[in-house]
């Protein structure tokens, strides 16, 4: 062979040092070595290394497989490590039980987490241009104060296609709420939305029949989602059928779309031409009542795009305070919210808040396995100490302990696997989700096992590597100090998780006694006994009569009607005038139109003036005001003040709660609008037969207004349904603070059986000399109640002043008191106790002459 150095192929020669046995892979080596060097001679580098390659392929044969079949070590050291696991999960059933029982609660947390998780941020992905698409927003300055809406006028989609070379599409929408939707013999209300034809060549909502974009180009057509044709016509074919909105349009249907996904911020089952709606309306540019959407260009930029709609605005609109720009559609539902005209987050911190409650709720589960783990160490010393002493290197028992802690993790995600299939109809229910682990969704399932693999190995490195360090001679003469500085461990790691588990409880005292606050707020009106009929199609025209039937009954004591119910009261007009306005100040006020006798069925009060009244002749150019308006129009006396061109005040109402129940009353401007009510309202006797008296109001609506379904809203009920999502908070805050306390409990129950056992004989001989029950058992729970005692002290200011923080943004707020703290501290003890009192107790009461035989 010559001496000169050779190169074969690097990537070649790995590969057959990888499989070959070292008796083997010397002479093999060698042999191929000079055949290399030979060809090379011969026939070139090139051609040398591909034989090369050739050759260590070849050269793959059993015998040289020596050094893999010596893998086989592994497989049985790995089927070892498999076998002593379980051998001890069995013999140590308590600890196994109440390590498996915690990592499968804060397991099935996690997932259930990473369920919501995944459905908020999935939001609106399902359009193919999703990057691309924008929503013109609006910010407005008022009186130095920035105002940020999606309000746009009507001209601004067709001005920005047309005149702006990035935009692709634009399209207008309007959401018309639930109309009557009627077909043949089906009556039923539909979520209508009025949109340009371009609204499907933005959004991604895929037809199932028709063409969706020309559907919108003709006035007479509608596009219906599958849901709807299904509901109308059954398994009859839609297309080219006739429905009738409101009694009074007539569409024909000419295309159905698939179901609007869950996860989409634009909902409705049926979309109108925009045209439909602009007919005989005159759109300009200062009504701003639409939302409008543009698909720009790939790599538009963005900020040139918003100096150029801020030039288009200035041509329109003679305010310069007014500044429309395009959002990106991929942040709408998470980063919406908007403070001094800048983005100032939404959604996306409930999300963060959700994700650190499930980091930490894992945290904990793992806590406790190391914490049992640790707790036994003086126990698994010994072992250790052998095994090292009959050769084993310590990452073989790294391994072992790690294979344990990985096999007791997945019975765990086994288990929370199960759960989460079994409570996930309830957590929807309370999350107002619609959830599902579907099979076929592999991404779930690869995040469910990177979950319980991440898990496993957090929980079992600390145990793993503490425990194999173990000197073999410290190990089988007695840990000392080693056990000592464990103990200081395991102490922190319950002082973390009752750190945890405390803050989690003073948050959900917090959350809970707030919507409390909120529920229980005066509102300015009676909600008791207050119904109220939605309005559709042509239905004022029978008002009055419906009116003076209604009045007949016995118990009904007011009957009135309105543009909008007390819960949702008009939007925000800017630019009104009263006397003694200043050339910069200006805030939005909002608008409602009503009919007589309005304050009386609602059950509003005056602070002064008078009401509405037919005898009023004059009345169609009279308003009234709330005290907001009054306060903020600095009106000494506000009766008989014009406001505008025409109107004029004739009475203050009583501020009362509307739009937002957890801020202050907005300013409220009231006219006399016969005809242009949306809302029935009917006020009755509160007695035992208000049931009946809902029938007799049933028969006279299907009286006058046979074609329309009966439809009545408790007014306490719609407002109730504002808290939806605070409810939804509580709900998700209560159930993972009430799992959290439970897993730190579990590590309880595990720590004191432990330590009653391992105080056996000092209990025995502190009974030999004298010491009673009682003394024994509270000797034996302070050691516990310490560290719970430092949580406590460490969580309640933070918690604190995290919370008074969080609650500066509500208005109508609670104060933070100081029984809040002391509640929480007192549930975090009372459980701690009852964890640890049952091993106290069974250990000073057992007879002293078994624990100290062995002596």
């Amino acid at each position: 062979m010559s001496n000169r150095k050779i190169h074969p192929p690097r990537l070649a020669d790995r590969f057959l040092r990888w499989f070959c046995s070292d008796e083997v892979l010397e002479t093999l080596q060698g042999d191929l070595y000079e055949l290399y060097e030979k060809r090379r001679e011969k026939k070139g580098e090139f051609l040398a290394d591909i034989y090369y390659a050739f050759d260590v392929l070849s050269a793959l044969r059993p015998f040289a497989l020596e050094k893999k079949r010596s893998n086989s070590n592994y497989t049985t050291m790995f089927h070892h490590y498999l076998t002593i696991s379980w051998r001890n999960l069995r013999v140590n059933r308590l600890y196994s039980l109440l390590n498996i029982s915690g990592l499968a609660v804060g397991l099935a947390c996690g997932i259930l987490i990473l369920l919501w998780i995944s459905h908020e941020l999935s939001y609106d992905t399902f359009h193919r241009n999703q990057a691309n698409i924008y929503q013109l927003m609006r910010h407005e300055v008022m009186s130095g104060e920035y105002f940020t809406g999606d309000v746009t006028p009507a001209p601004l989609g067709p001005s920005l296609k047309s005149g702006m070379p990035e935009v692709l599409y634009a399209t207008r929408t309007l959401g018309a709420g639930k109309q009557l939707v009627n077909a043949g013999h089906e009556n039923t209300y539909e979520a209508v939305l009025y949109a340009d034809p371009d609204f499907f060549n933005i959004m991604t909502f895929p037809s199932v029949t028709g063409n969706a974009i020309e559907a919108l180009n003709s006035p007479g057509s509608v596009v219906i989602t599958e849901r709807t044709a299904k509901k109308l016509f059954e398994h009859a074919d839609p297309i080219g059928k006739a429905i009738t909105v409101n009694n009074t349009d007539e569409f024909l249907v000419a295309a159905v779309i698939r179901d609007v996904p869950t996860n989409s911020s634009i909902r409705f089952d049926i979309v109108i031409p925009f045209s439909t709606y602009e007919q005989n309306r005159h759109l300009k540019w200062d009504n701003n009542s639409f939302q409008t959407w543009i698909l720009l260009a790939p790599a538009t930029n963005l900020l040139a795009f918003n100096e150029k709609i801020d030039g288009m605005v200035e041509e329109h609109l003679d305010n310069e305070e007014v500044h429309l720009f395009a959002f990106p559609l991929e942040r709408l539902h998470l980063y919406n919210h908007f403070a001094n005209g800048r983005p100032d987050g939404g959604k996306i911190d409930f999300v963060y808040l959700v994700g650190a409650l499930g980091v930490f709720i894992l945290l904990l589960a793992c806590v406790n396995f190391m914490n049992l783990a640790t707790a036994r160490s003086e126990r698994r010393a010994k072992e250790v100490g052998i095994r090292k002493v009959i050769g084993a290197q310590r990452r073989i028992i790294v391994g072992q302990f790690l294979t344990e802690a990985m096999m007791i993790t997945f019975f765990g995600l086994f288990l929370s696997v199960i759960a989460v299939k079994l409570v996930l109809p309830s957590f929807n229910e309370l999350t107002g989700k619609d959830l599902s682990m579907s099979l076929a969704n592999w991404r779930l399932w690869s995040s469910v096992l990177l979950l319980g693999w991440t898990t496993g190995m957090l929980a079992g490195s600390y145990p793993a590597f503490f425990l194999s360090g173990f000197k073999p001679v410290q190990a089988i003469a007695g840990l000392g100090n080693t056990v000592k500085g464990a103990s200081i461990f395991r102490r922190v790691l319950v002082t973390f998780q009752f750190f945890v588990s405390i803050f989690l409880i003073i948050s959900t005292i917090v959350i809970y006694v707030q919507l409390e606050h909120i529920q229980g707020r005066p509102l300015g009106y009676d909600q008791e006994t207050l119904i109220e009929l939605p309005m559709r199609g042509d239905m004022g025209k029978a008002f009055e009569v419906f009116k003076n039937d209604l009045l007949q009954l016995q118990g009904v004591t007011g009957v009135s009607a309105g543009g909008d119910n007390l819960i949702k009261v008009g939007g925000g007009v800017t630019g009104f005038q009263w006397p003694g306005k200043g050339p910069d100040e200006d805030f939005p006020v909002n608008i409602t139109s009503v009919h007589y006798d309005w304050i009386k069925t609602t059950g509003l009060t005056m602070a002064e003036g008078r009401d509405f009244s037919p005898e009023y002749g004059t009345d169609s150019l009279a308003c009234l005001i709330n005290e907001t308006a009054v306060r903020r129009m600095r009106l000494e006396q506000p009766v008989g003040t014009h406001l505008g061109e025409k109107s004029y005040i004739v009475g203050v109402v009583k501020d009362f709660v509307f739009n937002d129940p957890t801020s202050d009353p907005e300013p409220l401007v009231i006219y006399l609008g016969t005809n242009q009510i949306r809302h029935i309202f009917i006020r009755f006797e509160n007695d035992h037969d208000w049931q009946q008296r809902l029938g007799q109001i049933e028969q006279i609506f299907e009286g006058y207004f046979p074609a329309y379904p009966f439809e009545v809203h408790f007014t306490k009920d719609e407002y109730q349904k504002r808290f939806e999502v605070i409810r939804s908070m509580r709900g998700i805050a209560i159930l993972f603070s009430g799992l959290a306390i439970f897993i730190a409990c579990l590590g309880l129950i595990g720590l004191s059986a432990y330590v009653a056992e391992r105080r056996k004989k000092e209990v025995g001989i502190r009974k030999v000399l004298g010491a009673t029950i009682s003394n024994i058992s509270i000797a034996l729970s302070l050691d516990f109640l310490k560290p719970v005692f430092l949580s406590f002290l460490l969580a309640a200011p933070l918690a604190g002043w995290l919370l008074d923080t969080g609650l500066d943004n509500i208005d109508y707020r609670i104060e933070l008191s100081w029984w809040i703290f002391a509640l929480a501290g007192g549930v975090a003890f009372t459980l701690a106790c009852l964890m640890v009192s049952y091993h106290a107790i069974k250990a000073s009461t057992a007879n002293p002459v078994e624990s100290l035989r062995r002596e």
